[in-house]
C-alpha cells in the first residue's frame, strides 16, 4: 500500500513539473499574454452628442491631471493669432522635439500642426511664449467658458497641475468643434511640414485618425495624468464627442475609446 502511493506521488510530481515546463515554455513564446490589457481601465469619461447633451459618464466632476489636452485651450488662443508668421525656435532645449537643431523658425500654422497632431511640447512653448499673458489667458479663457474645475499652469500638460474634469472639458471641446483650424488640423492622421533640409514628417499620436472620420482630436499622457484622449467623431448619427481620462497608458487609452464608440 505504501509502494502505490510513492509510486503515486512521483507521477503527481512528475506531472506538475511537465504542466509546469509547458507554462513556461507558452509565456517564452507568447510573452505578450504574461500581461494581459484590462478590459476598461479608464478613470473617468464622458459621451455627449453635439448639443452638449450627456449620453453617459463616470466619475465626470472628478478633478484629474490631463495632460497634454491642455494644448487644445493652447490652440484655441494661438489659432485666432496671425497664423503665416514666422516664430523663432530657441536653440536651448528643455523638452525633446520633432523640430530639427537646423531649424530656427517656423510658422505659427506649422508649430500649431506639431503640438496638436504630434503633441510637440517644444512647439507648444514657442507658441506660448509669442502669446501675451499665455497663462493667464488660458485659465481665463477657462473662466470664461464656466470650466470651474480647470486650471493651466504651462502650456504643455507635463505640470500634473494642469488639472479639469471630462464635464469641463466636454465645454472646451464644443468650443473647439467650431474652430476650423484646430478641426482641419487635430483630425490629420499625418502631416509633413516643409523645412530647407529634410521635412519634418509625423504621425498623429491619435491611430484612430486613420481609421474613422473625425472631427476633432487630441491626446494626453504622463504617469499622473494616464493615457488621455478627446475627439468628435462623424457617427450615423451625428456628431459625438468623447473625453476619456485616467487609462492605464498610451495604447490602452486607444483600446479604452474604441470599447467606448462601440458601446455609444
Amino acid at each position: 500500500m505504501k509502494f502505490l502511493i510513492i509510486v503515486a506521488c512521483i507521477i503527481t510530481l512528475l506531472s506538475s513539473n511537465a504542466e509546469a515546463k509547458n507554462k513556461r515554455r507558452h509565456q517564452h513564446k507568447n510573452p505578450g499574454h504574461s500581461s494581459p490589457v484590462p478590459v476598461f481601465s479608464v478613470k473617468s469619461y464622458l459621451v455627449a452628442n453635439e448639443d452638449g447633451t450627456i449620453i453617459k459618464e463616470q466619475a465626470g466632476d472628478t478633478i484629474r491631471p490631463m495632460a497634454s489636452i491642455s494644448k487644445l485651450m493652447l490652440a484655441l488662443l494661438v489659432s485666432q493669432q496671425d497664423l503665416t508668421e514666422s516664430l523663432t525656435i530657441p536653440s536651448i532645449r528643455q523638452v525633446q522635439s520633432l523640430i530639427p537643431r537646423t531649424v530656427s523658425k517656423l510658422t505659427r500654422e506649422e508649430l500649431l500642426t506639431l503640438a496638436l497632431i504630434r503633441s510637440d511640447n517644444l512647439a507648444a512653448q514657442v507658441l506660448c511664449t509669442h502669446l501675451h499673458n499665455c497663462v493667464d489667458s488660458m485659465n481665463e479663457k477657462a473662466i470664461e467658458l464656466g470650466m470651474i474645475n480647470t486650471e493651466y499652469k504651462e502650456p504643455t500638460g507635463l505640470d500634473n497641475g494642469n488639472v479639469s474634469t471630462a464635464h469641463d472639458l466636454l465645454k472646451l471641446l464644443m468650443v473647439a468643434s467650431h474652430n476650423q483650424t484646430i478641426t482641419e488640423i487635430s483630425s490629420q492622421s499625418n502631416a509633413e511640414i516643409s523645412t530647407n533640409r529634410s521635412p519634418i514628417k509625423m504621425r498623429n499620436t491619435n491611430p484612430l485618425t486613420a481609421k474613422l472620420d473625425i472631427i476633432l482630436s487630441k491626446t494626453g499622457f504622463t504617469n499622473a495624468a494616464g493615457g488621455c484622449l478627446v475627439m468628435i467623431i462623424n457617427s450615423p448619427t451625428g456628431y459625438k464627442m468623447f473625453i476619456l481620462l485616467g487609462s492605464r497608458n498610451t495604447h490602452t487609452r486607444i483600446h479604452d475609446m474604441e470599447k467606448l464608440i462601440k458601446e455609444s
